[in-house]
């Protein structure tokens, strides 16, 4: 659009649209332009967390498109800058029910939004399963992002992979919390609440939990 065109020339879905962007605080607006599965509400909490982190990296287990990504990579660049490692394999899986496909073409969605929003001053993909990434983990874990494969098994065993690394006081935050069968809410009344994760914070559908 022209610097010169007036806004109120154009459409009125255009104007709302324009509108709507110049309220979001500018690193929800690069939060925006990548594709992902997480709100905003959603990608603002994780921006404040990773804002926060100054004890250990951050790791996120299952990254999609990259979305959730930038939103901890922005939050540490404003905050601590720690290392923010992404776990993500980007190889052909199903998600549950069938209702998604994943793979390989989602690496370059991955990729764009790190150099569009510069986020890769931070970000560092892991193009490996959780577990093949976990077993030879060393580093300590100031914030985990839970957020791969939902069944129960799955997300207790990305639990059980990075939650030894996360340093006391550390967060632990799922996806997908709000569905009672489903894997992360059973892996919070399972293992979390029982091991004294104190809730934390909710937002949407993803939960963060303080370690004792």
């Amino acid at each position: 659009m022209p610097a010169s065109t007036p806004l109120r020339s154009l459409p009125g879905r255009v104007r709302r649209k324009i509108r709507y962007e110049l309220g979001l605080p500018p690193h929800l607006r690069a939060v925006r332009r990548a594709e992902g599965l997480t709100s905003l509400h959603e990608a603002a909490m994780l921006y404040d967390l990773a804002r926060n982190v100054s004890d250990g990296c951050i790791v996120e287990v299952g990254s999609y498109r990259g979305r959730s990504s930038v939103a901890l990579g922005l939050g540490s660049l404003s905050g601590h800058k720690v290392d923010v490692f992404a776990i993500e394999p980007h190889e052909p899986f199903t998600s549950l029910g069938g209702g998604r496909q994943f793979g390989p073409e989602d690496r370059a969605a991955f990729f764009r939004a790190m150099t569009r929003t510069g986020a890769y001053k931070v970000v560092h993909l892991v193009n490996l399963p959780s577990t093949q990434a976990a077993a030879g983990w060393t580093r300590p874990i100031g914030l985990v992002f839970i957020d791969g494969d939902h069944s129960y098994d799955a997300v207790k065993s990305d639990l059980d992979s990075w939650e030894p690394h996360v340093v006391s006081g550390g967060i632990v935050v799922l996806d997908d919390v709000t569905e009672p069968d489903g894997g992360p809410h059973l892996v919070i009344e399972r293992a979390l609440r029982p091991a004294g994760y104190r809730p934390l914070r909710e937002v949407g559908k993803v939960a963060a939990f303080r370690k004792p």
